[in-house]
């Protein structure tokens, strides 16, 4: 079925809103908790979330600066979305329904690997920063904005392609988080 750019923009705007809720229910773990990792080579909690924070900020960053350098308008009820080719890779290995484990690039790495809960706040204000901009950007046309990856500028990705990939990229690491939390050796 088709999306248009607002049914889009809708969509992300309601899974970061359920997303948040979800994140905000890690401030009841400990120091411990949040850093604690089930083996060496797999990522604490607080690992995941500093590296969605640095995931999001990246595209955050270019998606604020695009937007109040030019205003791409069309009438996102009527313009469907066009994910560009690296784009739809991108989404396919970030969806929660691929189960197979991917390596990120050193880019969207977290810096280091000891947290407090201060990395929750940081991941709740980006996200929250995402949702503000995407509401205010009324009929702005996201398949004409393109950005480099910050993985590569070689890899293109139009706005649109940006929003599905975080939306899906957030609710990949929640399920990553929700095992964790689930381990039988997770600390009490």
């Amino acid at each position: 079925m088709k999306q248009t750019i607002k049914e889009l923009k809708e969509k992300f705007i309601s899974d970061s809103e359920l997303f948040i809720k979800e994140i905000d229910k890690l401030y009841s773990l400990t120091d411990e908790q949040l850093n604690w990792k089930p083996a060496y080579d797999v990522w604490s909690i607080a690992e995941c979330v500093e590296h969605l924070s640095v995931t999001n900020k990246l595209y955050f960053n270019e998606m604020e600066k695009q937007f109040y350098e030019e205003q791409i308008i069309c009438d996102d009820s009527e313009e469907i979305v066009k994910h560009k080719f690296f784009g739809k890779m991108i989404i396919k290995a970030v969806d929660p329904a691929n189960v197979k484990k991917t390596k990120t690039f050193s880019v969207f790495k977290p810096e280091k690997s000891s947290f407090d809960n201060s990395v929750i706040d940081k991941l709740i204000n980006i996200q929250k920063d995402l949702i503000n901009l995407i509401s205010i950007s009324l009929n702005i046309d996201f398949n004409k904005y393109v950005m480099s990856s910050p993985a590569s500028k070689f890899i293109k990705e139009n706005f649109s392609d940006v929003l599905e990939i975080i939306r899906l990229h957030n609710q990949r690491h929640l399920l990553q988080i929700n095992r964790i939390v689930s381990d039988k050796n997770f600390p009490n």
